[in-house]
């Protein structure tokens, strides 16, 4: 599956999206400028400014994804190995 990361944000295009495509909705990413924010604690409001820097795109056309479920479950089973192996580690 081919998916895009925006600023590390990683989105899955679909399926039939052709590279001609693809390649047009990276360079039109390209010249987003992200925004950022600062506090102003006198008027209690958000000041929002352009970083003047344009997004990160980056396109990965061999990305495997599984179900929502199942990685949740891989990642309770590998965290569990991870909490044994290091309590008997700090119990040796």
């Amino acid at each position: 599956m081919k998916v895009i990361s925006i600023n590390g944000q990683r989105f899955a295009l679909p399926a039939d999206m052709s590279n001609k495509d693809v390649q047009a909705l990276a360079g039109f990413l390209v010249t987003l400028q992200p925004v950022s924010q600062e506090y102003d604690y006198d008027t209690s409001e958000y000041m929002h400014y352009s970083t003047g820097n344009g997004a990160e795109v980056r396109v990965d056309n061999e990305s495997a994804l599984i179900s929502k479920a199942e990685a949740q479950q891989k990642h309770r089973d590998s965290y569990e190995r991870y909490k044994a192996k290091r309590d008997a580690e700090q119990a040796s």
